[in-house]
């Protein structure tokens, strides 16, 4: 496994080795390889995998259809990356850094540390660089198969915890212009997501505009109760407590 290969499953499935795009074939072989991938140094059995290609209704020629889909696979990423384990099935290896969902994950205990120690630029340039790895949706060819649904929507809410946390090292900076604008479009696609609305009213409020931050508290407010039935979350509600009280800590990083 000497060849440097790249997988990257945050966004639509693209493979490379040797720095050289490699063919990933067809929409049946490409979903072979995201389960082998999504199950990582596991043995997958040819069960599992003609479950995932065709569901309760596999052709009578599924075991030699899978064989000849793993046989171009290895061809795709090296034959050292992809064994066959007798009776079991098949397993892919790979190392950490190969994979993009991996090294995204393998950057989160990093940045903990580094906002524990207070090092906000470091925490936010690794941050950065986690969010980096994203292109579109985890696994967007096959996000909704219920092979990889959980995995994908596991990794999707993982990457909205990065944007929050990069916006929270934002505003620690007092880096707030900016994020105002980021924050709408954010909550255009994520309405529901409180932690998106507090930090738009701190954003308003630390630039000026609390007018502004308690009229985004009171739209906030009314969404949740005419959509979902619920009130604001205790941190909404004690910032707007914060902002109508004048409390000057407010506007401290």
């Amino acid at each position: 496994m000497s060849d440097t290969l790249d997988l990257r499953v945050l966004g639509r499935l693209d493979g490379q080795l040797a720095g050289r795009q490699v063919d990933l074939g067809s929409p049946k072989q490409r979903l072979v390889l995201v389960v082998l991938l999504r199950y990582a140094g596991q043995a997958v059995s040819v069960d599992r995998l003609a479950d995932a290609l065709w569901g309760d209704t596999p052709p009578a020629s599924a075991s030699a259809n899978i064989h000849l889909h793993v046989h171009r696979i290895r061809r795709a990423v090296g034959p050292g990356r992809l064994l066959t384990a007798r009776r079991r099935g098949y397993v892919l290896e790979v190392a950490p850094q190969e994979v993009d969902a991996w090294r995204f994950l393998a950057l989160m205990p990093d940045i903990r540390r580094a906002l524990e120690r207070g090092d906000l630029a470091r925490a936010s340039r690794l941050n950065r660089e986690a969010l980096g790895e994203w292109r579109g949706p985890a696994y967007a060819d096959f996000a909704d198969h219920p092979a990889l649904r959980d995995a994908a929507a596991y990794l999707a809410e993982l990457r909205l915890e990065a944007v929050e946390q990069q916006i929270d090292i934002d505003l620690a900076l007092r880096d707030h212009t900016h994020l105002i604008g980021r924050l709408r479009l954010l909550l255009a696609d994520h309405p529901y997501r409180e932690r998106f609305h507090e930090q738009l009213v701190l954003a308003l409020y630390r630039t000026g505009r609390a007018a502004e931050a308690l009229e985004q508290c009171r739209d906030t407010r009314r969404l949740l109760a005419e959509d979902l039935g619920l009130d604001p979350g205790a941190r909404l509600r004690e910032l707007e407590k914060r902002i109508l009280d004048g409390d000057e800590d407010l506007s401290a990083a």
